[in-house]
């Protein structure tokens, strides 16, 4: 069964909506073909409080508008003049928080792959600057998708986010990274009431 995510998915705090988007699906159609990848890593993002955040200090610029959307915006930003990052708001219209999407299990020519670091995920699924600010609840363009896959907490590592020192110790320690671990591989995943997928 698959069910799209909608806005009650995304409304809900942070950081178990990072939590919860492990083992989800991103579809993205783009120029005539569907691209989908099972998401693997995630970072969350808590608004004005948040000194790794965009939006730490109440910052709102043209820029950051869609962290400030309902839940389920897109918000794509360029780092190093090369890498498109794909984030999602959260919490709720006027609550500039969301989550970065850092891993993915995508299926490739050469089987499922394990594509980790958010300007890889960028790459894969042709993220660009024309998907910022997009509803993810209703696009046709991208959209997330509960496919029934289940991961045990065992499977998930938590760790402090990456590249963020510039936040200062107290945030850059926040264990704000969440990640299915090894044992949790590309082709190993809980399904369903313990049916197991190899």
């Amino acid at each position: 069964m698959r069910r799209r995510l909608g806005r009650h998915d995304f409304n809900q705090p942070t950081l178990s909506v990072a939590r919860g988007l492990l083992g989800k699906f991103i579809v993205r159609n783009y120029r005539g073909r569907r691209l989908s990848a099972m998401i693997s890593e995630t970072e969350a993002y808590k608004g004005p409080a948040d000194r790794a955040s965009h939006a730490a200090g109440g910052r709102r610029t043209a820029r950051v508008e869609p962290l400030f959307g309902d839940g389920g915006t897109v918000y794509v930003y360029l780092v190093y003049g090369l890498h498109w990052l794909l984030n999602f708001s959260t919490a709720g219209v006027g609550r500039p928080e969301g989550v970065l999407i850092r891993g993915i299990f995508a299926n490739t020519p050469g089987g499922r792959k394990s594509i980790m670091g958010p300007g890889n995920v960028g790459r894969h699924l042709k993220i660009g600057k024309d998907l910022d600010g997009t509803d993810a609840t209703v696009s046709r363009k991208m959209w997330l998708e509960d496919r029934a896959v289940r991961i045990p907490p065992r499977l998930v590592a938590t760790a402090p986010r990456i590249g963020v020192d510039y936040a200062g110790r107290y945030w850059a320690g926040k264990p704000w990274r969440f990640r299915l671990t090894a044992e949790c591989g590309p082709r190993v995943v809980r399904v369903n009431k313990g049916t197991r997928k190899k």
